[in-house]
């Protein structure tokens, strides 16, 4: 066996039996966004680039946080006790803090908080930050490889929770973004969801995401299909092998253009939740994963490819084995 096999043989040891979300509670049209002066482009663009609306939280972070995580519990009914690691991530610093007027409120960490909330007491807590929209995609891979290398874990829940501001712009770089949260989780030997092969780069050049903008934008597509076409050899297969897409939502245009660098057909893209979802930050790729299981868009043994960049600038790009 190649040590490509190996590696895969070794990561499908590793799935996702359950996945759940909670999405900011006000849906507003890109027309609305557009007349509170929340857009940078025209609303007619970005309709054209494929969004409709966006989800505003009147919640925290941790709110929905909470929120996604209970609703993952009470619908598994999993045993809280068996969840050995809890990866916590968001792309904002207000995220990772639970602050006061104290600064020693600055150490009030919102995974601990979930930790104990939820009665996760047997967990291992874990923030993950610092990799903007990336978050959730390297906490679950984090999630993995600490199941893999604790012989007595079985279980890790990653949660990923962003809402930007009162008021914020809703665009970045022609993207709308929505508010929202996302928990997943993982177990040893799960018969779903198989996590075959996981990369994962970063290009710190663009750390300064506002004044190298059109660098990161002229980066983007060719260190995308770079990171796709070396994470297919990883797991042994080539694009003609993946039975579906599950993106990261941002516009529809740019995922045309990057199906066709890494040829694959766009018949394979499940794109449905870019109009009326948009961009929620890390949650993308799970939340899609999810709503392509209840819409019945996926047979065991597919393969799915999971793809993602975040500020910073790290781009990432997964497979799984449904």
């Amino acid at each position: 066996m190649d040590s490509n096999s190996e590696q895969a043989s070794g990561l499908m040891q590793v799935g996702i039996p359950a996945i759940e979300y909670v999405l900011g509670s006000d849906a507003v049209s890109v027309e609305e966004l557009e007349a509170r002066g929340l857009l940078d482009s025209p609303a007619a663009r970005l309709c054209e680039f494929g969004f409709s609306r966006a989800r505003l939280s009147r919640e925290s972070s941790y709110a929905l946080a909470t929120a996604a995580t209970n609703k993952l519990l009470v619908t598994t009914g999993v045993d809280r006790t068996s969840i050995d690691a809890l990866f916590y991530t968001g792309a904002t610093p207000a995220c990772h803090a639970v602050e006061t007027s104290d600064p020693m409120s600055a150490f009030n960490y919102p995974v601990a908080q979930l930790q104990y909330e939820m009665e996760l007491s047997q967990a291992r807590a874990f923030g993950v930050s610092q990799l903007g929209c990336l978050g959730l995609m390297a906490s679950v891979a984090l999630a993995r490889d600490f199941l893999l290398s604790n012989k007595d874990a079985s279980r890790a829940l990653c949660v990923s929770a962003d809402v930007l501001p009162a008021g914020c712009k809703r665009e970045m770089i022609y993207n709308v973004i929505s508010d929202g949260a996302c928990a997943v989780l993982l177990e040893k030997e799960c018969e779903r969801n198989h996590i075959v092969a996981y990369r994962q780069i970063t290009k710190g050049y663009y750390w300064n995401s506002i004044a190298q903008k059109n660098e990161i934008a002229a980066a983007y597509f060719p260190t995308a299909r770079n990171i796709v076409r070396d994470t297919l050899a990883d797991a042994d297969l080539d694009s003609s092998d993946i039975s579906c897409i599950l993106p990261h939502n941002v516009s529809l245009r740019s995922w045309e253009i990057l199906m066709g660098l890494i040829q694959i057909g766009r018949e394979k893209l499940f794109f449905e939740n870019i109009g009326k979802m948009a961009h929620v930050i890390a949650a993308d790729n799970w939340i899609n994963l999810r709503d392509a299981i209840d819409a019945k868009r996926l047979s065991h043994g597919d393969r799915l490819l999971l793809f993602t960049f975040g500020f910073g600038a790290n781009w990432a790009c997964m497979v799984l084995e449904h």
